[in-house]
């Protein structure tokens, strides 16, 4: 159902979001967070049911089965193999990748986890909730899956040298894609942010011990 007024909150938050966090990077984390208390202060006025937020735990296991395929690549397949690749013939676009991760190299797992976990969380919900659902019933799902992962690209810009760059982003908004694929296939939020993070850990992984 279409509700012009969610539609400009969206576009506002969104808006103030990504400007903040592209053009005042010390205060990114601040700037990250205002998606997140949006549709938390949203859901509780207009009394939404959580389910419409994508937190569907009873359904977990049907929906994780339906996306089986895409749960594999993004969970164990396509970010190893990306860091195997760029470890043995680009290992410019390597260092790349580790300058922009948000956290200290040598940081250990006890903190690690719990980080990725909650961010995670954040940017799912930012980027499949807020802006792929809220722009599903304007311009469709197709459109609304590019054009979330065409901001979840932007969100991960990093300043280096123009082919690296647009790997990097360019990768980045493929794998956007793929969980924007699934959310959109079963409006699960728990699916697509446990492959997001199962996919970092085995990207994180390959880069501890390759």
């Amino acid at each position: 159902m279409k509700n012009n007024r969610v539609l400009y909150e969206t576009i506002f938050v969104t808006a103030i979001t990504l400007l903040g966090m592209l053009l005042i990077p010390a205060a990114k984390t601040v700037f990250a967070l205002l998606p997140v208390a949006y549709l938390l202060i949203e859901r509780h006025l207009r009394k939404r049911a959580w389910g419409e937020l994508g937190f569907n735990l009873r359904t977990f296991w049907p929906d994780l089965r339906a996306n089986w395929i895409l749960f594999i690549l993004l969970a164990f397949v396509i970010q190893p193999l990306v860091m195997l690749w760029a470890k043995a013939f680009f290992p410019a676009f390597l260092a790349h990748v580790q300058a922009r991760l948000p956290f200290e190299s040598g940081i250990s797992w006890g903190l690690l986890l719990p980080m990725l976990a909650i961010s995670l969380t954040g940017e799912e919900m930012t980027y499949r909730t807020l802006i792929q659902g809220r722009l599903t019933p304007f311009i469709g799902i197709p459109a609304a899956v590019g054009v979330a992962s065409l901001l979840f690209g932007l969100a991960h810009f990093a300043p280096g040298p123009g082919l690296i760059v647009l790997m990097d982003v360019g990768l980045i908004i493929f794998d956007s894609i793929l969980y924007g694929a699934m959310f959109a296939r079963r409006n699960n939020l728990w699916v697509v942010w446990l492959a997001h993070l199962l996919g970092d850990i085995s990207g994180l992984l390959v880069l501890a011990l390759a």
